[in-house]
């Protein structure tokens, strides 16, 4: 039988990979591994929960429990894909209604439980991913502001101007100017 065990800290393919072979090595057998979660045989003897929870935790991830964390943890997958998406100017459905059709629940209880978890509201929290993705583009030095304000959807350059110094208290240029940058990994964002 199948068992879908959820899993927090994972956003990008790497982790994929390090899941799927944490699991392995501990003798499970992996049918599949997204983001956030992982399908897996429960064997006749049922799935050892502490050796999984701490198979994953070697690596930094967490195994979750409570259905309202899959939740807010399937919103920040969702969010993420959503980066991606405007990134490569595909067209993008309005943020509520893209959380609401992908997760198959109002947006309201999407909100409510997000904002609960996590501290900080939806929106809040996709322009704090934005922004990670400024500094790491900002930091190739191969696009101008107004290019990278392009690239991550923005109206002009003056709103992500004032994105990016709200959540950072400096200008891009002065973070341009920095020796040592500070960027936060996506799955640190809160």
């Amino acid at each position: 039988m199948l068992r879908t065990i959820y899993i927090r800290n994972m956003v990008c393919a790497r982790c994929i990979k390090v899941v799927t072979e944490n699991l392995r090595n501990i003798g499970l057998e992996v049918e599949s591994v997204r983001l956030g979660e992982a399908e897996v045989q429960d064997p006749v003897s049922g799935l050892d929960m502490d050796a999984i929870r701490k198979a994953l935790e070697a690596d930094g991830f967490e195994l979750i429990r409570d259905q309202r964390e899959v939740l807010a943890e399937r919103v920040k997958h969702v969010l993420i894909h959503r980066l991606e998406q405007i990134s490569k100017k595909e067209s993008v459905p309005k943020l509520s209604e893209d959380l609401s059709n992908t997760l198959n629940l109002e947006y309201s209880t999407i909100s409510k439980t997000f904002s609960q978890l996590e501290e900080v509201t939806i929106n809040s929290y996709f322009i704090r991913l934005k922004i990670e993705k400024a500094k790491e583009l900002v930091e190739y030095g191969t696009m101008s502001f107004k290019e990278i304000a392009y690239h991550l959807g923005y109206s002009s350059h003056q709103h992500l101007s004032g994105q990016f110094r709200e959540v950072t208290g400096m200008s891009m240029s002065d973070y341009r100017l920095q020796n040592h940058k500070k960027r936060d990994s996506l799955d640190e964002i809160l």
